[in-house]
């Protein structure tokens, strides 16, 4: 591989919900990279036709430069891509890609990879959102009921519930901790470009997410290894913690979990109303996909990325 191909990132923007690459045009630009680099992951059909100034500059361009932009079309240079391509299951293939991997991964396809051979494994990889509030929100309502019924048997029903809600709250707020760091350093971890172990268990991780940022049925944990993963917090949290305050504590938490699936899965499918919160939140982990995946990794909270200043870009 040529130097630095490595450290390669995309250039993506937008035109007519179409994605480009242009990072290996951007320094031929005549305008200079440093507009290119400001429209990222932008729809720039604005700017092409002279309706919007950049950085002081308002300029329509050629058909021309409509032809030079479409060899950079995403669509056209995964055309012939045996991952993408393949009928048959890929994943065990990923690990092939090399130095070429994070760079791949982060040319987003609009569409689905078939993982296994099998379809009985195949569908195990697949979870409809509504599968995740279905199997734990009557979780979440029964220890909340329990943490305020053992409370109570040391204090009035009031206080019961003050200290319930109290615990709860932290629980949530554990778990928006929980998430960013999750999604900064193990989601985010770059494996070894040598390792095909290491590559593949990113893939699975979520490399994944980014190849295929809008498949539907990848966007939720499925509740099978998350059912692993709450047994082990269960192990250490009740042992942590006095019962009822585990209760609470393990409630917020678990909600915490719900809310961020329900969120991250809304975010990539829903339509909010524009200047709204959720519009924001939308935009600003768009902005992570297709403008720079170093920043933005809160997704229900920006609050940690304040705290590790790691500030994502929201709506211009």
């Amino acid at each position: 591989m040529g130097i630095g191909a490595e450290e390669k990132k995309p250039l993506l923007v937008q035109l007519n919900g179409q994605y480009y690459d242009i990072a290996e045009f951007s320094h031929k630009h005549p305008g200079g990279s440093k507009v290119l680099n400001r429209l990222a992951g932008e729809e720039i059909g604005e700017f092409m036709r002279g309706e919007k100034r950049i950085m002081g500059v308002r300029h329509e361009h050629s058909e021309a430069a409509y032809n030079m932009l479409e060899r950079y079309n995403v669509n056209t240079i995964q055309k012939g891509d045996p991952l993408i391509e393949s009928k048959t299951g890929m994943l065990f293939k990923v690990g092939s890609l090399g130095t070429d991997y994070w760079h791949w991964i982060h040319q987003p396809y609009d569409g689905t990879l078939r993982l296994f051979d099998s379809d009985i494994l195949e569908s195990m990889t697949r979870t409809v959102w509504w599968v995740v509030p279905a199997i734990w929100v009557p979780i979440v309502v029964i220890f909340s009921i329990m943490s305020v019924l053992s409370f109570s048997s040391s204090t009035d029903v009031y206080n019961s519930v003050l200290l319930w809600s109290a615990w709860f709250v932290i629980g949530v707020l554990t778990w928006t901790l929980t998430e960013y760091s999750l999604h900064r350093w193990v989601f985010h971890w770059k494996p070894s470009p040598e390792s095909q172990n290491q590559i593949l268990l990113h893939f699975l991780a979520h490399g994944l997410h980014h190849k295929t940022p809008m498949d539907g049925d990848r966007l939720v944990f499925p509740p099978v290894p998350a059912a692993i993963l709450v047994g082990i917090f269960y192990i250490i949290y009740s042992n942590t913690f006095q019962w009822p305050v585990f209760c609470a504590f393990g409630a917020g938490k678990l909600f915490g979990y719900v809310m961020y699936d329900m969120v991250h899965y809304y975010l990539h499918h829903g339509s909010p109303r524009p200047h709204s919160n959720l519009h924001f939140r939308k935009v600003y982990h768009h902005n992570h996909h297709f403008k720079n995946f170093d920043v933005g990794f809160g997704i229900s909270t920006s609050l940690w990325d304040y705290v590790f200043h790691t500030l994502g870009m929201g709506p211009l």
